[in-house]
């Protein structure tokens, strides 16, 4: 009969009373190769998406100014526009609609972004659940801002060519630091909006190219050596 191999038994330099087998050369390897596998997997971070990722960060945070300007310019200027009283209201409800957006955002990044790769979004349990919540207030905060924006438009671009900036006795007065700032933030908005869809569509096309550079090439199939004819 084929003798069977032996493992040989050594002690644990930490430990001189404990003792254990030495595995063999094959099953070295083979736990080697476990240690890398879990090491990898864990060294991995979860797909976060778009609303864990930097491009939404940046957006949230150029988007920000306008709310802001617009909730502090409408409070100070509050009854300040005859032509249209709306404008200010306007202001203030757009700005705080904006702000809300904004935070709202920011908490959504924040909680996305928590290391969890067991959890779906990159959360705990409790994380999992906050999230859930502040997706649909999040997209009704959106809407309300696309509205106030189309609406804000109406508003403002109406009394473009009648409006008096000066002169407070005429009913076509509306003050300057108030309509001026309306006005401009609207296309400031615009332009944001516009960035924003460039840096996403870039943001797109960089992780496509990661994932093409990530994917294994295949290993070429070895060729068959040609035996030589017998005669």
């Amino acid at each position: 009969m084929a003798a069977k191999s032996k493992k040989a038994a050594y002690k644990d330099p930490s430990d001189e009373n404990a003792d254990y087998l030495e595995p063999l050369p094959c099953e070295r390897e083979t736990v080697v190769s476990n240690r890398k596998k879990s090491s990898e997997k864990s060294s991995r971070k979860p797909s976060v998406g778009f609303f864990g990722s930097a491009y939404l960060l940046i957006s949230l945070l150029l988007f920000a100014g306008v709310p802001l300007s617009q909730f502090v310019i409408g409070f100070i200027y509050i009854g300040q526009c005859t032509i249209r009283p709306f404008i200010f209201i306007y202001m203030i409800l757009s700005g705080a609609f904006g702000i809300a957006f904004v935070v709202v955002g920011l908490i959504i990044y924040m909680q996305t972004n928590k290391e969890a790769p067991i959890m779906p979004y990159g959360g705990s349990r409790s994380n999992q659940m906050i999230l859930k919540v502040l997706f649909p207030i999040f997209l009704i905060l959106f809407l309300c801002v696309i509205g106030w924006f189309i609406a804000g438009q109406v508003i403002v671009f109406e009394v473009k060519t009648t409006v008096e900036l000066f002169d407070p006795v005429l009913p076509e007065y509306c003050h300057g630091n108030l309509y001026k700032p309306a006005y401009i933030l609207i296309f400031v908005d615009y332009l944001i909006i516009l960035f924003v869809i460039i840096i996403n569509i870039v943001g797109c096309m960089l992780s496509s190219d990661k994932g093409e550079e990530k994917k294994p090439k295949p290993k070429p199939k070895p060729k068959r050596p040609m035996h030589p004819t017998r005669k």
